[in-house]
């Protein structure tokens, strides 16, 4: 399904260069076919012996990404989780809502023409990428300007799907955010400190 005519398309922001550590080569993308949605980022570190697992990040929606650049959330989320997590050699980006639009407002928009913003593909490929992961990140941040009873319904589903995986560590920010709206990534300070959260 495609945007109405009469609805503007969602803006998509600038891109900046993948984080340093990662093996652009590498890198793997799942699209729609008319690029509409991005389900998935996958970013692989250059090999480390000392790197063995697989994290993965949830966040809002995606913006600009693709394999061969990155937007300023996707380079801060790799930088970070490089750092924090010195096991993983790889991260998987994902999205609550897979529609790419670097502005939620842009979501929202298109919410209310009555397109899908969570991609027809999108849970299926949460849940697949979820289940091969050690570590599971949420950073999706606040509802705003996403209605909450759309936001909060969503953050639900997700959480349902995580817990498919009990073998993986779930985690957000320390501090800062909560279980429900954790601190998205795209403010996330070089130093974080990530606490772990049940289920």
């Amino acid at each position: 399904m495609s945007l109405l005519a009469s609805d503007p398309k969602p803006y998509i922001g600038r891109q900046v260069a993948h984080f340093e550590k990662v093996d652009n080569s590498q890198i793997h993308a799942r699209f729609s076919e008319d690029m509409k949605y991005r389900y998935s980022l996958s970013l692989p570190f250059f090999g480390e012996k000392s790197r063995t697992k697989t994290a993965a990040i949830i966040l809002k929606n995606p913006s600009s990404a693709d394999c061969s650049m990155a937007d300023k959330t996707v380079q801060t989320a790799a930088k970070v989780l490089y750092m924090a997590f010195q096991d993983v050699a790889r991260v998987e980006i994902l999205n609550i809502f897979a529609l790419r639009g670097t502005l939620p407002s842009d979501v929202v928009k298109a919410h209310q023409a009555g397109f899908d913003i969570i991609g027809p593909e999108n849970n299926q490929t949460i849940c697949a990428r979820v289940s091969k992961s050690d570590y599971i990140v949420t950073a999706w941040g606040g509802a705003n300007p996403i209605p909450k009873s759309i936001y909060d319904g969503r953050i639900e589903e997700i959480y349902k799907i995580i817990g498919r995986n009990p073998q993986a560590a779930v985690f957000r920010k320390a501090e800062k955010g909560s279980r429900q709206y954790p601190f998205h990534a795209c403010y996330w300070p070089h130093n974080i400190r990530f606490a772990e959260i049940a289920l």
